[in-house]
């Protein structure tokens, strides 16, 4: 999803940490949405991995926050505060296999768009 962010970042790293915080307030939105339904057991059991291909970030979300970093807002701790409370952990993923970069990312490698292609379709069961 994309937001109109009210402040610039000043890194690649600045940018996925508020991107993955934007990402905790969502599931927290469908937790609770789940909870009012009555199913989260069946649908969001357990703890939520977020993915992320920035290592800065991953690391920021650990609480070892590079140098760099130290300047993000107390308003994008939603992150931290649901790694302390088990709802959701951050992992880093190599950027090569990504799915995400499937919908985010301007494809002029044909080959790795291809690859990507094939790690996210699954062939048709025979009948």
């Amino acid at each position: 999803m994309s937001k109109h962010q009210s402040v610039t970042a000043g890194s690649s790293a600045e940018t996925e940490i508020y991107a993955t915080n934007e990402c905790v307030k969502f599931l927290l939105e469908l937790s609770q949405l789940m909870d009012f339904l009555q199913v989260r057991d069946i649908f969001m059991s357990g703890t939520t991995t977020i993915y992320n291909d920035n290592e800065a970030c991953v690391q920021w979300s650990k609480s070892t926050t590079l140098k760099g970093l130290r300047h993000i807002q107390m308003k994008e701790n939603h992150v931290r505060e649901n790694i302390v409370s088990s709802s959701v952990t951050v992992q880093h993923v190599d950027g090569s296999v990504n799915l995400a970069d499937l919908f985010t990312k301007e494809m002029k490698d044909i080959v790795h768009f291809v690859e990507l292609r094939d790690l996210f379709m699954q062939p048709r069961p025979l009948t």
